[in-house]
């Protein structure tokens, strides 16, 4: 598996002047007393990571390390079979924390990343398959209606084409039910 430090020294060119030891450590999950809790989960976010490859723990450093956020701002990674199995569902920021995912609905939503560059092609069927698990269970646990499964391009206030025009919420819906 390739390491945190090579994923981030390939695939980005504006990486701070860091050590790899540093870049190696953000990759690690925090301690869990920096989080602030989520009151009330009203909506679930998907997203795409816009990279064909990837995982939790590379997204986490560069979250960390580049963007100098507390932690990773998924609440959940789904591997595209890269640097995680395909369809492996990969816990990011606890879901009980309040994330950073979709600009101003981050205290009262989870996000979820799909590994992918969904402008250019489509989600892995183990991909769509784990994401419909987990919706169905969040959904569940939130109390949370099919209404309440957003894409992050279609969040209020949120200016982006993530994930991408090759995962809808119409193919997620008709997953679902």
């Amino acid at each position: 598996m390739q390491s945190c430090v090579h994923w981030l020294r390939s695939n980005l060119s504006n990486l701070p002047d860091i050590s790899d030891e540093e870049l190696n450590a953000a990759g690690e999950t925090p301690s869990e007393d920096i989080y602030e809790r989520l009151d009330k989960v009203t909506s679930l976010v998907v997203h795409h990571s816009a990279t064909a490859t990837g995982n939790a723990r590379v997204f986490r450093a560069l979250h960390r390390a580049v963007n100098g956020w507390d932690d990773i701002g998924y609440h959940f990674v789904i591997g595209n079979g890269t640097l995680s199995a395909d369809g492996e569902i990969e816990p990011g920021r606890p879901v009980w924390a309040v994330g950073a995912h979709a600009r101003e609905h981050n205290s009262d939503s989870i996000g979820i990343c799909l590994v992918g560059n969904f402008c250019q092609t489509s989600p892995t069927r183990k991909q769509m398959a784990s994401l419909m698990d987990l919706l169905t269970e969040l959904m569940e646990d939130f109390s949370l209606t099919r209404s309440e499964i957003l894409l992050h391009r279609d969040v209020p206030g949120c200016r982006t084409e993530c994930p991408g025009d090759n995962l809808t919420v119409k193919e997620i819906i008709d997953a679902l039910f």
